[in-house]
């Protein structure tokens, strides 16, 4: 059921087509346009925020266990998670997916490749959480009062 419905929802699809041309296109963009930083402490900087996405990414789909889908829409038998990783924000893979992304923006398009990269990636997954938590409001018991205590995807950011 999880594998038909990920492979229905456009936002899974969008989001594949934003990591294989942020992969494929950053070196070339930055190359032309000479803002890569072939060495010096973006690189190293880098590694250490693919690290930190990582890491995130791995705690939010290690926490969701059996709940996890890469779809809009819950597992019809899903439960709401708020444990772990899900007390500090409420799509944690979101933000590691972001946070890794911007680390390899950084490591192959500098500084500018690593904050474009992180921003849209975070604009992108900002759109994607509101159309997930509209179903998670209607299916979860508790999800309002979640919602209003804990923030979307940025630790301290919005809700």
């Amino acid at each position: 059921m999880a594998r038909r419905t990920a492979v229905r929802d456009p936002w899974v699809w969008g989001q594949v087509a934003m990591v294989a041309v942020v992969v494929a296109a950053l070196p070339a963009v930055a190359s032309r346009w000479g803002v890569l930083d072939q060495g010096g402490i973006s690189r190293w900087l880098a590694f250490g925020v693919l690290a930190a996405g990582l890491a995130i990414a791995t705690a939010g789909a290690v926490t969701l266990g059996p709940n996890l889908t890469p779809a809009t829409e819950p597992l019809p038998n899903g439960q709401l998670v708020t444990r772990g990783i899900y007390r500090v924000v409420r799509h944690p893979i979101y933000l590691g997916v972001s946070t890794l992304l911007a680390g390899y923006g950084l490591l192959r398009g500098g500084w500018w490749g690593g904050g474009i990269v992180f921003g849209v990636a975070l604009a992108y997954f900002e759109a994607k959480a509101r159309v997930e938590e509209q179903w998670l409001m209607q299916r979860m018991t508790g999800y309002a009062e979640y919602r209003a205590r804990v923030p979307r995807i940025l630790p301290g950011g919005w809700h």
